[in-house]
């Protein structure tokens, strides 16, 4: 049984062009379908995935998977949840309160655990579902950019084990919270379904979405990144409309206030390199991966957030290119018709506000379909 499993989409078009979509699906019970694939054949139905389209687990395993981060400062974190939703942190004044309220919510937690009846509720604090610009939303920032993403046996006594390592580190706030060690770890190969589908592509996608939890994890996984860097196709990354948790920290400064940092689409694009290659990306362990062998175009809603810096992503694209003494390409950026997050349902329910945007779906399709009949017919 696992708690989690990745998943790629499958959308064949009418005009025999094949598009293949990374993503996630987090918290899903196989044991409660009986298997992963019947699981995702009925999302699909109850999603209305549409016919002729198939969702490929990325991963099959009987193992009890989570997934962990590892912050730019040693930081190591254990769950899709706190991944997504860091606690706020705590000032010295209350930490005393906190405990106390802390050892309260652990004893139901282990109560409920015991019963079978476990709930997010008992085991979680209140998710910032304000504006990140908000003070509560800066408090729960992490303190540090994600620097990796890694996958996680399932560890049942993590979370008393965690309780008394926070109370032993109260005194010395410089030292990282250390959720997991490496000896949690676990590499995986993929589903050879989703191989076959890469191989077949006219089009691969990086969809929108949490880029760690929803978007990376069915990256890392083995082999991904080379069977991906072998095609010779277009690789596009869709940029967000909008910044979340996990493209936002918030760093200490000396007077003690925190200072807001944000991810821009460099960063974006090096966080899938960098996933991409990690584990055999390219096939060849002597050569450093250009940027384009993962990612050949961005297209991002206009009026999104991300800051797009073109003169940075040519350097990063240089910098790859320099060391191979390989001709340069760069990536191709590409504004996108865009509409107001609160508009639709699918902004509405991402937490879209009424400034944030979102792909216009259909100049989104126009999009990519072209860039795919594009490219097949200068390949004929």
């Amino acid at each position: 049984m696992m708690s989690m499993y990745s998943y790629i989409t499958i959308l064949e078009v009418s005009t025999n062009l094949l598009f293949v979509f990374p993503g996630i699906a987090k918290n899903k019970r196989q044991s409660f379908f009986g298997s992963l694939p019947a699981a995702i054949f009925l999302f699909s139905k109850v999603a209305g995935i549409p016919s002729g389209s198939r969702v490929l687990p990325a991963v099959l395993s009987q193992e009890r998977l989570e997934l962990g981060a590892v912050l730019k400062d040693g930081t190591r974190i254990r769950g899709q949840y706190n991944i997504s939703h860091p606690h706020p942190k705590v000032p010295p004044s209350e930490q005393q309160h906190e405990s106390k309220s802390q050892s309260h919510t652990s004893r139901i937690s282990n109560q409920r655990e015991r019963s079978g009846s476990g709930s997010n509720i008992g085991r979680h604090r209140q998710v910032i579902k304000s504006s990140l610009d908000s003070k509560d939303a800066i408090a729960s920032m992490h303190p540090s950019p994600i620097s990796s993403l890694h996958y996680l046996l399932h560890d049942p006594t993590w979370q008393r084990r965690n309780a008394q390592v926070k109370q032993s580190m109260e005194s010395s706030s410089s030292t990282p919270e250390q959720q997991w060690s490496d000896r949690h770890k676990i590499s995986l190969e993929p589903n050879p379904l989703v191989l076959e589908a890469i191989s077949n592509a006219n089009c691969i996608v990086y969809g929108c979405g949490s880029l760690y939890t929803s978007v990376l994890p069915s990256l890392v996984l083995e082999g991904v990144g080379e069977a991906i860097s072998r095609r010779n196709l277009p690789k596009v990354l869709l940029l967000n409309g909008w910044h979340d948790s996990e493209t936002s920290w918030a760093e200490a400064c000396d007077n003690e206030d925190r200072v807001v940092k944000r991810m821009d689409a460099t960063h974006f694009a090096k966080a899938v390199v960098d996933a991409l290659h990690a584990n055999g990306g390219v096939g060849d362990s002597d050569r450093t991966p250009l940027v384009t062998d993962y990612i050949t175009h961005i297209f991002y809603p206009v009026g999104t957030e991300i800051g797009v810096d073109e003169k940075a992503l040519t350097d990063f694209c240089n910098s790859r290119h320099q060391q191979q003494q390989r001709k340069r390409e760069c990536i191709v950026i590409r504004g996108i018709e865009s509409i107001p997050a609160d508009s639709c349902s699918d902004g509405s329910r991402s937490g879209g506000l009424a400034y944030h945007r979102v792909f216009n779906t259909r100049a989104l399709v126009d999009a990519l379909l072209d860039l795919a009949h594009e490219t097949k017919l200068n390949q004929n």
